[in-house]
């Protein structure tokens, strides 16, 4: 016995002071012992009413039963099936008891109470095509679970079996199951097989990008799935019409992919539908699947080239090509990420790394990482190396790198770096001249040897010519490099001609620089000197306080280069071009045929043509994330392309002027050919800072975000604000992780949703990206389906043993009234013994 509520016991407390004045002030003259019963009987009876007023109840257990067969007939179970479900629901139902209930429910795009009879003249409506598909076009099975509750019978064990393939179109089959299990009813689940017949869909239609400019080609990615082995074709359209096609052979339950690349013709948002079609097919409502693409106008191209009218001829082709091309020299780089802004692509063609701040290089690289921008850089005496940009942050851009396996045969090299290290040079100067002097080191090849010199009022040996495959000992001893005293180049020079006069490399360099005014000596009779003996001597000025003029001459009279710069963090940029230079190997110069190397949107249409030759190209060596798309006979990179945060990196290692690309320029498919490769790096992202990127993955939609801010560092800790609605409007759980450094990840779960709208948002900087998702077709046709959270955990059912493993139901019996009866019959006791 159990009572529902003791709070009434509190009346008690108030019958007590009752009790103490029916005690002293009865008028009743009785003997003490029936004095004391009576009064103990009528307590005794008020106690019991108050018992009553707890509900006091009984529990007892029955063995009855009350089973529901919840059966799904929606379009993604075959008839056949459901057929021999019934069967098994009718033996099930046979091996019930007297005293069990029984209940059928049928379930798909809705829930419905229904007799045998009923269900088979359901299937034979279909069978005859009289049922309407809206009717079967869904499964539904979180609300059929909720809505089983309330057929149950009170009193009696519950059993719930689940007839079906266990793939609902709706979300909260897991909340409905646990809400089952806190109301003790036992769900038991029997899979049901898919559709038997033929059955061919399209999975999904994914282009490279959702957004392209005019004449772009854009890459589409069409998936496909089977349930039997067979032939169809799968085509692209737009606007009705067929703009790709091709066939494709499908097997049994085995996913296919076709890629077609389609130029974009028309500015605008533009509807592009996949199609599958299929020799043998059931349901075609899920054949098709669409896309937007967002194409834009004519984009901006800036080219930088020292000599801008040798890329005019370049940009009055790309201008018929629809590519507005503006070419400027070699200071024209913008100065701020603004003016910047307002072209999609940049090409560096001929411009070094010294004609560029260390800054516009930073903005550079940011504008390809958080802008989308485009970067590209053509071959030249300027480019790659050969224009100072090793381990520069034009560099990180793009898909080749500077520093490549230096030929055998190509003549070794001896290089000395006369280094200034006098007061003047101290702190931050004096860092960067030790990167630089590294910098020039990594970039030499294995039969290659170097040596340092350095310089204030005396000359001091930093490192004796070592080989530069001795990268340990060479990096350490420039580590000891270090500023203080006067400024006296001459000893240091013939300290550096004496070491390079004992090699017997065949090339033979020396590097000077100094950034005050040097102590007087016969600098130029030493230079003549150096090059008769084949040393060639480049300098290098640094700051308004160096004697330009001397440094100047130096070079002149030592047939070397002559640079200057104000800004100390151009020296690195300045010492790799010089050692490029020096090391003659950057460059070949011959007859080479281009190769095709690898698959892209922008190599289609010409993967079997017969490219033009090139006449020379920069030796580069290709970045692991690069994809190498055309290669020279001999195997070096010619053109690349590779992704940059955002933006995309491109560097064709060969030119297109008169020097190195004349029969490019002269070939009839070369102008659609460049503007198509320079389509493909064009900036299609608008956001800054802010990357989100969103892939679907059967009904989860999947999205990396990356945060960086205004210095181009990764953003931890993000407050989020993040929000995804169904068509409905209904709110879709949607939170985001930190997952690195600046990267963060979230993940909608899209089931039984038709479209989507994801908000994010930096709540303290007001950055924010809104995505779409739009269902092409209604998940009840989805071939690849998994099954619904909680549904692979329940028991399973035999229909020979319908009450097998059955729990006994608790029945609770309301006794208040006995509580009642008792109570007043005690107190009528106590009443008759007064009067006695």
């Amino acid at each position: 016995m159990d009572f529902a509520d003791f709070s009434p016991l509190w009346f008690l407390l108030v019958l007590l002071p009752l009790g103490w004045l029916t005690w002293k002030k009865s008028l009743v003259d009785r003997l003490p012992a029936l004095k004391w019963l009576a009064h103990g009987l009528r307590a005794f009876g008020v106690l019991l009413l108050v018992l009553a007023l707890c509900r006091p109840f009984m529990t007892l257990e029955r063995e009855e039963m009350h089973l529901i067969c919840l059966v799904d007939v929606s379009e993604s179970v075959d008839v056949e099936e459901i057929r021999s479900v019934m069967e098994e629901v009718e033996k099930a139902q046979s091996g019930l008891k007297s005293g069990d209930r029984f209940s059928l429910v049928r379930f798909a795009n809705g829930l419905d109470q229904c007799e045998m009879e009923e269900l088979r003249e359901l299937l034979k409506n279909v069978e005859e095509g009289r049922v309407d598909s809206s009717e079967r076009g869904a499964s539904r099975l979180a609300k059929a679970l909720l809505g089983t509750r309330l057929l149950f019978e009170g009193g009696l064990s519950k059993r719930l079996v689940v007839f079906s393939d266990g793939v609902s179109t709706e979300m909260g089959v897991g909340e409905a199951l646990r809400a089952l299990s806190e109301e003790s009813v036992d769900v038991r689940f029997r899979s049901m097989d898919g559709i038997r017949k033929p059955e061919a869909a399209m999975v999904s239609f994914e282009p490279l990008t959702q957004v392209a400019y005019r004449g772009e080609v854009v890459r589409m990615k069409m998936r496909m799935k089977a349930n039997e082995s067979m032939n169809a074709r799968a085509r692209v359209l737009n606007r009705g019409v067929v703009v790709a096609e091709s066939p494709v052979t499908l097997k049994a339950n085995e996913e296919a992919e076709v890629v077609v690349d389609v130029p974009m013709a028309t500015p605008g948002e533009s509807r592009w539908e996949a199609e599958l079609i299929a020799d043998r097919d059931w349901f075609p409502v899920n054949n098709k699947v669409s896309t937007t693409i967002t194409v834009r106008g004519e984009p901006r191209i800036l080219i930088l080239h020292r000599d801008e009218k040798q890329m005019r001829p370049f940009a009055r082709a790309m201008k018929k090509q629809g590519l507005e091309v503006e070419v400027r020299g070699e200071r024209g780089m913008p100065e701020s990420m603004g003016d910047l802004l307002a072209f999609d692509a940049v090409v560096l063609a001929d411009v070094p790394a010294t004609s560029m701040t260390v800054n516009q290089m930073a903005m550079l690289r940011r504008y390809a990482a958080d802008f989308g921008g485009g970067v590209g850089m053509f071959g030249s005496d300027n480019s790659f190396g050969l224009g100072g940009y090793y381990q520069t942050p034009v560099e990180e851009v793009l898909p080749l790198t500077s520093r490549y396996e230096k030929e055998k045969q190509k003549p070794s090299l001896a290089m000395v770096l006369v280094i200034d290290k006098s007061g003047s040079m101290s702190g931050g100067p004096m860092a960067l001249a030790r990167a630089s002097a590294k910098a020039a080191a990594e970039l030499l090849g294995v039969q290659d040897q170097i040596g340092v010199v350095g310089f204030d009022s005396s000359a001091q040996t930093i490192l004796e010519m070592t080989s530069a495959a001795d990268q340990g000992t060479v990096i350490n001893a420039i580590e000891t490099l270090s500023a203080g005293g006067g400024t006296d180049a001459y000893p240091a020079m013939a300290a550096g001609r004496d070491m390079l006069r004992r090699t017997v490399a065949k090339v033979k360099h020396m590097i000077v620089l100094s950034d005050g005014q040097t102590s007087g000596n016969d600098y130029g009779g030493l230079a003549r000197e150096m090059r008769n003996m084949g040393i060639t001597v480049s300098t290098v000025a640094l700051g308004q306080g160096a004697d330009h003029g001397l440094m100047q001459m130096i070079a002149q009279e030592g047939g070397g280069r002559y640079y200057e710069t104000n800004d100390p963090q151009n020296m690195p940029q300045i010492f790799t071009k010089e050692t490029m230079k020096a090391s003659r190997s950057a460059i070949k110069e011959d007859l080479f045929g281009a190769v095709v190397t690898g698959d892209h949107p922008v190599l289609s249409g010409y993967e079997d043509s017969d490219l033009p030759f090139v006449l020379g190209y920069v030796m580069t060596k290709a970045k692991p994330t690069a994809n190498l798309l055309l290669a020279a006979e001999t195997g070096d990179p010619l053109l690349a392309v590779s992704r940059y945060g955002l933006g995309m990196g491109l560097a064709f290692t060969s030119d297109l002027s008169e020097r190195w690309g004349s029969e490019w320029l002269t070939w009839g498919r070369g102008p659609s050919f460049w503007a198509q490769v320079l389509r493909g790096m064009l900036r299609k992202e608008q956001a800054a800072g802010l990357s989100v990127t969103g892939r679907v993955l059967g009904e989860r939609w999947k999205f990396d975000l990356v945060r960086r801010d205004e210095l181009d560092q990764p953003v931890d800790r993000v407050r989020w604000a993040a929000k995804a609605l169904d068509s409905e409007g209904r709110e879709l759980p949607f939170q985001i992780r930190q997952v690195g450094v600046g990267r963060y990840e979230g993940e909608v779960d899209l089931s039984g949703a038709e479209s989507a709208t994801v908000s994010v948002r930096d709540v303290d900087f007001g950055l924010g990206k809104t995505m779409d998702w739009e269902r092409s077709y209604p998940a009840e046709y989805l071939l690849d389906r998994e099954l619904s959270e909680g549904m692979n955990s329940l028991a399973s059912f035999d229909p020979e043993l319908p009450r097998g493993d059955l729990k006994k139901a608790n029945a609770y019996r309301d006794v208040s009234h006995w509580f009642v009866f008792f109570a007043f019959a005690f107190v009528l006791a106590g009443l008759v013994l007064r009067r006695i």
